[in-house]
Protein backbone atom coordinates (compact mmCIF):
# COMPACT_ATOMS: atom_id res chain seq x y z
CA UNK A 1 0.00 0.00 0.00
CA UNK A 2 2.64 2.31 0.91
CA UNK A 3 4.70 1.29 -2.46
CA UNK A 4 1.41 2.40 -4.25
CA UNK A 5 1.03 5.84 -2.20
CA UNK A 6 4.17 6.73 -3.26
CA UNK A 7 3.73 6.08 -6.84
CA UNK A 8 0.64 8.29 -6.52
CA UNK A 9 2.53 10.91 -4.82
CA UNK A 10 5.28 11.37 -7.11
CA UNK A 11 3.26 10.85 -10.32
CA UNK A 12 1.20 13.93 -9.10
CA UNK A 13 3.90 15.76 -8.01
CA UNK A 14 5.36 15.61 -11.55
CA UNK A 15 1.98 17.20 -12.53
CA UNK A 16 2.87 20.06 -9.67
CA UNK A 17 6.45 21.04 -11.44
CA UNK A 18 5.38 20.98 -14.88
CA UNK A 19 2.75 23.48 -13.97
CA UNK A 20 5.24 25.21 -11.21
CA UNK A 21 7.71 25.29 -14.37
CA UNK A 22 4.82 26.45 -16.82
CA UNK A 23 4.08 29.28 -14.34
CA UNK A 24 7.80 30.27 -14.07
CA UNK A 25 8.01 30.61 -18.00
CA UNK A 26 4.88 32.89 -18.67
CA UNK A 27 5.86 34.77 -15.82
CA UNK A 28 9.01 35.18 -17.35
CA UNK A 29 7.72 35.70 -20.95
CA UNK A 30 5.10 38.64 -19.88
CA UNK A 31 8.50 40.12 -17.75
CA UNK A 32 10.30 40.39 -20.97
CA UNK A 33 7.72 41.14 -23.99
CA UNK A 34 5.56 43.05 -21.89
CA UNK A 35 5.09 46.28 -23.84
CA UNK A 36 3.19 48.03 -20.29
CA UNK A 37 2.72 47.66 -16.79
CA UNK A 38 -0.66 46.77 -17.12
CA UNK A 39 0.60 43.49 -19.34
CA UNK A 40 3.84 42.65 -16.79
CA UNK A 41 1.08 43.27 -13.71
CA UNK A 42 0.87 39.21 -13.71
CA UNK A 43 4.61 38.60 -13.79
CA UNK A 44 5.27 38.81 -10.05
CA UNK A 45 2.39 36.13 -8.81
CA UNK A 46 3.25 33.77 -11.59
CA UNK A 47 6.78 33.36 -10.61
CA UNK A 48 6.20 33.40 -7.02
CA UNK A 49 3.38 30.32 -7.52
CA UNK A 50 5.65 28.83 -10.15
CA UNK A 51 8.47 28.89 -7.37
CA UNK A 52 6.59 27.63 -4.75
CA UNK A 53 5.29 24.82 -6.91
CA UNK A 54 8.81 24.00 -7.96
CA UNK A 55 9.72 24.01 -4.70
CA UNK A 56 7.04 21.70 -3.13
CA UNK A 57 6.78 19.12 -6.23
CA UNK A 58 10.50 18.54 -5.43
CA UNK A 59 10.87 18.09 -1.82
CA UNK A 60 8.21 16.01 -2.17
CA UNK A 61 9.57 13.67 -5.30
CA UNK A 62 12.65 13.50 -3.43
CA UNK A 63 10.69 12.26 -0.66
CA UNK A 64 8.84 9.41 -2.37
CA UNK A 65 12.20 8.56 -4.52
CA UNK A 66 14.65 8.39 -2.09
CA UNK A 67 12.01 7.20 0.95
CA UNK A 68 13.27 10.32 2.99
CA UNK A 69 11.72 10.56 5.91
CA UNK A 70 12.97 14.43 6.56
CA UNK A 71 11.44 15.57 3.23
CA UNK A 72 7.95 13.69 3.40
CA UNK A 73 8.13 15.28 6.91
CA UNK A 74 8.70 18.81 5.38
CA UNK A 75 6.56 17.89 2.20
CA UNK A 76 3.66 17.26 4.43
CA UNK A 77 4.20 20.37 6.63
CA UNK A 78 4.46 22.82 3.33
CA UNK A 79 1.29 21.00 2.06
CA UNK A 80 -0.70 21.28 5.25
CA UNK A 81 0.15 25.32 5.24
CA UNK A 82 -0.95 25.48 1.56
CA UNK A 83 -3.91 24.15 1.89
CA UNK A 84 -5.08 26.37 4.79
CA UNK A 85 -4.04 29.17 2.62
CA UNK A 86 -5.86 28.68 -0.41
CA UNK A 87 -9.00 27.42 2.26
CA UNK A 88 -8.04 31.34 3.80
CA UNK A 89 -7.86 33.17 0.13
CA UNK A 90 -10.79 31.04 -1.37
CA UNK A 91 -13.13 31.91 1.89
CA UNK A 92 -12.06 36.11 1.70
CA UNK A 93 -12.33 36.07 -2.34
CA UNK A 94 -16.47 34.96 -1.64
CA UNK A 95 -16.54 37.70 1.35
CA UNK A 96 -15.67 39.91 -0.90
CA UNK A 97 -17.68 39.55 -3.83
CA UNK A 98 -20.58 38.59 -1.92
CA UNK A 99 -22.66 41.78 -2.13
CA UNK A 100 -23.59 44.39 -4.90
CA UNK A 101 -21.10 47.21 -4.90
CA UNK A 102 -23.46 50.23 -6.24
CA UNK A 103 -24.13 51.54 -2.94
CA UNK A 104 -20.40 51.85 -2.06
CA UNK A 105 -18.95 54.21 -4.14
CA UNK A 106 -20.56 56.95 -2.93
CA UNK A 107 -18.74 59.54 -4.65
CA UNK A 108 -14.81 59.88 -6.26
CA UNK A 109 -13.60 61.09 -3.40
CA UNK A 110 -15.11 58.70 -0.53
CA UNK A 111 -15.99 55.24 0.17
CA UNK A 112 -19.10 54.46 2.38
CA UNK A 113 -17.39 52.30 5.33
CA UNK A 114 -18.89 48.54 6.25
CA UNK A 115 -21.13 49.02 9.13
CA UNK A 116 -20.46 45.73 9.80
CA UNK A 117 -16.56 45.36 10.62
CA UNK A 118 -16.58 41.95 9.56
CA UNK A 119 -18.01 42.75 6.35
CA UNK A 120 -15.69 42.63 3.77
CA UNK A 121 -17.67 43.24 0.48
CA UNK A 122 -16.68 46.81 0.07
CA UNK A 123 -12.96 45.70 0.36
CA UNK A 124 -12.28 45.39 -3.83
CA UNK A 125 -14.45 48.81 -4.28
CA UNK A 126 -12.28 50.46 -1.65
CA UNK A 127 -8.74 48.96 -3.26
CA UNK A 128 -10.12 50.21 -6.48
CA UNK A 129 -10.99 53.90 -5.58
CA UNK A 130 -7.76 54.77 -4.19
CA UNK A 131 -6.53 57.35 -6.23
CA UNK A 132 -2.70 55.57 -7.12
CA UNK A 133 -4.62 52.46 -8.31
CA UNK A 134 -7.70 54.24 -10.04
CA UNK A 135 -4.57 55.87 -12.13
CA UNK A 136 -3.25 52.41 -13.00
CA UNK A 137 -6.61 50.92 -13.74
CA UNK A 138 -7.58 54.00 -16.22
CA UNK A 139 -4.31 54.00 -17.59
CA UNK A 140 -4.79 50.35 -18.54
CA UNK A 141 -8.27 51.12 -19.89
CA UNK A 142 -6.52 53.88 -22.23
CA UNK A 143 -3.96 51.39 -23.21
CA UNK A 144 -6.49 48.34 -24.02
CA UNK A 145 -8.64 50.77 -26.48
CA UNK A 146 -11.86 50.12 -24.34
CA UNK A 147 -13.55 53.08 -25.75
CA UNK A 148 -11.81 52.92 -29.32
CA UNK A 149 -11.70 49.39 -30.85
CA UNK A 150 -13.91 46.45 -30.98
CA UNK A 151 -11.57 43.84 -30.42
CA UNK A 152 -9.70 44.68 -26.70
CA UNK A 153 -7.97 42.63 -23.94
CA UNK A 154 -7.60 43.95 -20.72
CA UNK A 155 -4.48 42.17 -19.39
CA UNK A 156 -4.96 43.13 -15.82
CA UNK A 157 -7.51 40.80 -15.10
CA UNK A 158 -10.48 40.53 -17.94
CA UNK A 159 -11.00 39.62 -21.48
CA UNK A 160 -13.84 41.16 -23.57
CA UNK A 161 -14.67 41.05 -27.22
CA UNK A 162 -17.03 43.23 -28.72
CA UNK A 163 -18.27 42.77 -31.92
CA UNK A 164 -18.36 45.37 -34.82
CA UNK A 165 -21.98 46.61 -35.36
CA UNK A 166 -22.39 49.39 -37.45
CA UNK A 167 -25.73 50.51 -36.25
CA UNK A 168 -25.72 52.77 -32.93
CA UNK A 169 -28.64 51.43 -31.61
CA UNK A 170 -27.97 48.17 -32.29
CA UNK A 171 -23.98 48.92 -30.54
CA UNK A 172 -25.29 50.34 -27.23
CA UNK A 173 -27.44 47.72 -26.65
CA UNK A 174 -24.52 45.49 -27.40
CA UNK A 175 -22.04 46.82 -24.86
CA UNK A 176 -20.80 45.59 -22.74
CA UNK A 177 -21.25 46.55 -19.43
CA UNK A 178 -17.65 47.47 -18.39
CA UNK A 179 -17.53 49.56 -21.96
CA UNK A 180 -21.20 50.65 -21.06
CA UNK A 181 -20.05 52.43 -17.79
CA UNK A 182 -16.85 53.86 -19.32
CA UNK A 183 -17.02 54.80 -23.01
CA UNK A 184 -20.61 56.74 -22.96
CA UNK A 185 -22.25 58.76 -20.21
CA UNK A 186 -24.96 57.46 -18.05
CA UNK A 187 -28.26 57.67 -19.62
CA UNK A 188 -29.66 60.48 -16.97
CA UNK A 189 -27.83 63.06 -17.99
CA UNK A 190 -30.04 62.94 -21.44
CA UNK A 191 -26.97 63.73 -24.12
CA UNK A 192 -27.60 63.54 -27.76
CA UNK A 193 -25.49 60.62 -29.30
CA UNK A 194 -23.95 61.80 -32.88
CA UNK A 195 -22.07 58.75 -33.27
CA UNK A 196 -20.15 55.96 -31.24
CA UNK A 197 -17.97 58.18 -29.46
CA UNK A 198 -19.48 61.63 -29.57
CA UNK A 199 -22.12 63.16 -27.39
CA UNK A 200 -23.78 66.78 -27.49
CA UNK A 201 -24.43 68.08 -24.27
CA UNK A 202 -28.05 69.85 -24.48
CA UNK A 203 -27.83 73.43 -24.81
CA UNK A 204 -29.67 73.87 -21.32
CA UNK A 205 -27.28 71.11 -19.60
CA UNK A 206 -27.28 68.16 -18.10
CA UNK A 207 -30.76 66.75 -17.92
CA UNK A 208 -29.90 65.12 -14.01
CA UNK A 209 -27.76 66.43 -10.96
CA UNK A 210 -25.73 63.22 -11.45
CA UNK A 211 -21.82 64.19 -10.58
CA UNK A 212 -20.74 61.64 -13.91
CA UNK A 213 -22.36 64.43 -16.51
CA UNK A 214 -19.79 66.75 -15.87
CA UNK A 215 -17.43 64.59 -15.69
CA UNK A 216 -18.06 62.96 -19.02
CA UNK A 217 -15.53 64.23 -22.27
CA UNK A 218 -15.28 63.08 -26.26
CA UNK A 219 -11.90 62.72 -25.49
CA UNK A 220 -10.66 59.24 -26.39
CA UNK A 221 -8.42 59.18 -23.27
CA UNK A 222 -11.03 61.01 -21.32
CA UNK A 223 -14.69 59.90 -21.67
CA UNK A 224 -15.71 58.66 -18.63
CA UNK A 225 -12.75 57.33 -17.11
CA UNK A 226 -13.15 59.31 -13.96
CA UNK A 227 -16.97 58.32 -14.02
CA UNK A 228 -18.25 56.94 -10.42
CA UNK A 229 -19.96 54.46 -12.75
CA UNK A 230 -17.04 53.50 -14.78
CA UNK A 231 -15.26 52.36 -11.25
CA UNK A 232 -18.47 50.79 -10.29
CA UNK A 233 -18.13 48.77 -13.53
CA UNK A 234 -14.50 48.11 -13.22
CA UNK A 235 -14.99 46.49 -9.69
CA UNK A 236 -18.56 44.32 -11.10
CA UNK A 237 -15.85 43.10 -13.73
CA UNK A 238 -13.12 42.24 -11.08
CA UNK A 239 -15.66 40.41 -8.42
CA UNK A 240 -16.42 38.08 -11.69
CA UNK A 241 -13.45 37.37 -12.35
CA UNK A 242 -12.81 36.67 -8.76
CA UNK A 243 -15.63 34.38 -8.41
CA UNK A 244 -14.29 32.29 -10.85
CA UNK A 245 -11.10 32.22 -9.29
CA UNK A 246 -12.65 30.97 -5.77
CA UNK A 247 -14.08 28.30 -8.52
CA UNK A 248 -10.60 27.40 -9.57
CA UNK A 249 -9.34 27.53 -6.16
CA UNK A 250 -11.89 25.03 -4.97
CA UNK A 251 -10.56 22.59 -7.49
CA UNK A 252 -7.15 23.62 -6.67
CA UNK A 253 -8.11 22.70 -2.85
CA UNK A 254 -8.87 18.99 -3.82
CA UNK A 255 -6.36 18.52 -5.64
CA UNK A 256 -4.01 19.17 -2.73
CA UNK A 257 -5.75 17.57 -0.21
CA UNK A 258 -5.86 14.41 -2.35
CA UNK A 259 -2.07 14.58 -2.64
CA UNK A 260 -1.96 15.43 0.87
CA UNK A 261 -3.52 12.59 2.03
CA UNK A 262 -1.76 9.97 -0.52
CA UNK A 263 1.28 11.70 1.13
CA UNK A 264 0.59 11.01 4.99
CA UNK A 265 -0.32 7.31 3.65
CA UNK A 266 3.05 7.39 2.45
CA UNK A 267 4.69 8.62 4.99
CA UNK A 268 3.35 6.63 7.92
CA UNK A 269 4.20 2.89 6.00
Amino acid sequence: MGCICNCFVGLLNSVLLTVGIGFVISGAYLNINGNSDCEKVLTTPLIVMGGLLLILSLIGIMGTSCSSTFCMYIYLTLMFLLILGVIAFTIFVFMITNQAVGKTIADSEKVIEPKNPMDFSNWLAKKVNKENNWKKIKSCLIDARLCTTDEYKLEFNFLVLVDQVPDIEVYNKSLPALQEACCKPPDVCGFTQKNKSVWEVPKSGPSSKNKDCKKWSNDGDKMCFECDSCKVGVVENLKREWKALALINICLLAFLILIYMLGCCAFCC
